[in-house]
């Protein structure tokens, strides 16, 4: 690794950055963290707040961990390395393996944490608070992976295969008067997923079905909406109403809705 600013490390030497100047830096079991002991930072854990800080550092025979927490989560993301050979730069990620941020450091200076003794050595935020250039707050919003009920987390590039019967569509829809990309699931059944395989992909779109009808005439008009299983259903009425007859037949274009004959006139 090349150190293109070494310049900017030794001014960090005897300074509190990248914490807060009015930082203690000294834990409540009285074990200090000293100056330039880290060097510099970049966090930008998903759902992180804009006030970070150092919230605890785990360390065991061979190696440390040092969590980055803030006032909702005080585990928010970490960085595991070891205390044999320490390395420059510390990797965070969060709880899901989604990178997290860095710590920039050098071996020498982070070989500290072998005289802390294993154990669980815990911060508070007035103690190790970063300061505000090195805090990136990144909200926790849209999709950013998959999380399956046993457990385990899909993220980065995820493929969505559909099985038999289901239809994954891409569509732009409006969320606080914002356009953004959504992935439409459609769950159709096995009997269509058969006319494709039978019609082939050139000769087979997915139907789009009836989600509303709209009755007017003159200024008045009714909004028939489809039910909670997507069904819009239209009944006979009385056979002896003074009205026109309404008729609907199938088109392979979808519904034609038409009115056959006229008022009939009472006597």
């Amino acid at each position: 690794m090349t150190i293109r600013y070494p310049q900017w490390r030794e001014a960090n030497e005897t300074i509190k950055y990248p914490f807060e100047a009015n930082a203690t830096l000294v834990n409540d079991s009285g074990l200090p963290l000293l100056e330039g002991t880290f060097l510099d930072a970049r966090l930008y854990p998903i759902g992180g707040q804009e006030r970070m800080y150092l919230s605890q550092v785990t360390v065991t025979a061979n190696q440390a961990t040092v969590y980055i927490g803030d006032e909702d989560e005080d585990q928010r993301a970490s960085g595991t390395f070891s205390l044999i050979s320490p390395p420059a730069l510390i990797k965070l990620e969060d709880a899901y393996g989604r990178p997290a941020g860095v710590i920039v450091s050098e071996p020498i200076r982070l070989s500290i944490f072998q005289s802390w003794g294993v154990g669980t050595h815990k911060f508070t935020a007035a103690q190790a608070s970063f300061v505000a250039a090195v805090c990136v707050p990144t909200p926790e919003v849209g999709v950013r992976g998959i999380l399956l009920e046993d457990g385990s987390f899909f993220t980065g590039e995820v493929w969505l295969l559909a099985e038999e019967g289901i239809v994954l569509s891409d569509e732009t829809t409006t969320i606080d008067g914002v356009p953004v990309n959504v992935i439409r699931v459609d769950v159709i059944g096995d009997p269509l997923f058969r006319r494709k395989l039978c019609a082939g992909d050139i000769g087979f779109s997915t139907p789009r079905f009836v989600e509303t009808i709209t009755f007017a005439k003159s200024s008045n008009a009714i909004l028939c909406d489809a039910g909670s299983t997507g069904n819009v259903h239209i009944g006979v009425s009385n056979l002896a109403a003074q009205d026109t007859i309404m008729r609907i037949r199938p088109v392979p274009e979808g519904l034609v809705i038409e009115a056959v004959g006229e008022k009939v006139e009472g006597p």
